[in-house]
């Protein structure tokens, strides 16, 4: 097992003072490329027909046609660059490495601090509508004494923060400098789905003397496990993440062994690039089939949008590639309070015995409804359940 030792670095603050240095720099683009992604999309040269239709052999023609076309004529793009550039964005630049992250100032002082990361194939923003519920609860019904201060970084590589230097270097680590060396907290919880959660379980499994708990949407699997010492509905599990794979795992495959052979197409046709992520989100999310009940044609387009502009989905299949390769630290036992939330149309369904032989779980919590996508889709199933959870702490 390949082992990375992170050796301190002093930490360099740059500030926002211009548009140049700003993690919004990449949303400003020219007239020209604008044009040139509607150019784009418009003369998308379709596949022939096969004699199928819907969703079994993978993305719907028609839906995606139907969003290209919106994308190309009726979105508007500044109206959502407005909202973006509006969120309380900040910028570090740690040992070379520049991260973007959102500060959400709580509104009431008191309460741990608490990072939230997200999953692929999203962004920060997934994580806007969960971080105002935690950082001011009073404006949805909450108590504002439960308020804490909420940071969202963006992951390196994905829209906003660009990717790091060295297929060494650990996101976790940057995390905790991030809250420690440049923002000051002492302690501070944390939260993460799908490759969030393998970044705060790494980041509680380095820094327990730092992380005070961690909440989970995802656990990861026991390094070391006996055969013998399986019980049935761990059995059933297993059993159920080999269905998955077999049936849905073709993109992680791809983006873990070879990444940059699909990089390229998506990089260079808009079109693909939305059915790479459209598909995903209609197969992960509590939707029905239906993705619009879920995702509106607004977010779908901002977030390939921003992938596009950003030209960041090659560079978002770095940590499946990293990981397969052994790069990534391995979570091997983590010791601080863990809460796990499980969404029910989210990818697995680990049992909580399944859970504890990683884990130290003290909260466990199975949801009514939500999928992978759970901090757009029921932000407010969420936020009650971390703040339950700091409240333990």
């Amino acid at each position: 097992m390949l082992r990375y030792f992170v050796q301190p670095h002093p930490v360099c603050i740059i500030e926002m003072s211009a548009m140049s240095r700003s993690p919004l720099a990449a949303l400003h683009p020219s007239n020209e490329d604008v044009s040139d992604l509607r150019r784009r999309l418009r003369e998308t040269r379709w596949p022939a027909p096969w004699p199928v239709t819907g969703w079994d052999a993978g993305t719907d023609q028609g839906e995606l046609r139907r969003l290209v076309s919106y994308w190309a004529e009726d979105f508007d793009w500044e109206a959502q660059r407005r909202r973006i550039e509006s969120l309380p964005w900040n910028m570090a630049q740690i040992d070379g490495a520049a991260l973007a992250y959102l500060r959400f100032d709580p509104e009431r002082p008191g309460g741990v601090p608490v990072i939230l990361t997200n999953g692929w194939p999203s962004t920060a923003l997934e994580l806007v509508a969960l971080a105002e519920r935690l950082a001011a609860p009073s404006r949805f019904g909450g108590s504002p004494g439960n308020a804490v201060t909420v940071i969202v970084p963006a992951l390196p590589g994905l829209p906003f923060s660009p990717q790091r230097p060295s297929l060494h270097e650990q996101t976790h680590e940057l995390w905790h400098r991030l809250m420690t060396e440049h923002l000051g907290f002492d302690r501070y919880a944390a939260h993460g789905g799908d490759l969030g959660a393998g970044i705060t379980s790494r980041l509680a499994q380095a820094h327990p003397e730092a992380v005070i708990g961690i909440h989970l949407l995802a656990v990861a699997a026991p390094l070391h496990l006996d055969p013998a010492t399986v019980s049935p509905e761990e059995q059933e599990h297993l059993e159920r993440v080999n269905a998955w794979v077999a049936a849905e795992g073709a993109y992680q495959h791809q983006q873990q062994t070879r990444p940059l052979t699909l990089a390229p197409a998506l990089s260079d046709s808009p079109a693909g690039l939305l059915s790479w992520i459209l598909e995903k989100h209609r197969a992960w999310s509590d939707c029905g089939g239906d993705v619009s009940s879920r995702f509106s044609d607004d977010y779908l387009a901002t977030l390939a949008s921003v992938y596009w502009f950003t030209n960041s989905i090659g560079t978002s299949f770095r940590p499946y590639y990293e990981f397969a390769a052994g790069f990534t630290t391995r979570v091997e036992k983590v010791r601080v309070p863990t809460a796990v939330a499980l969404f029910p149309f989210d990818l697995a369904q680990p049992p909580r015995s399944w859970a504890n032989r990683s884990y130290q779980v003290t909260r466990y919590t199975r949801m009514p409804r939500g999928g992978h996508f759970a901090p757009h889709e029921e932000p407010e199933l969420l936020a009650n359940d971390i703040t339950a959870f700091l409240q333990t702490l």
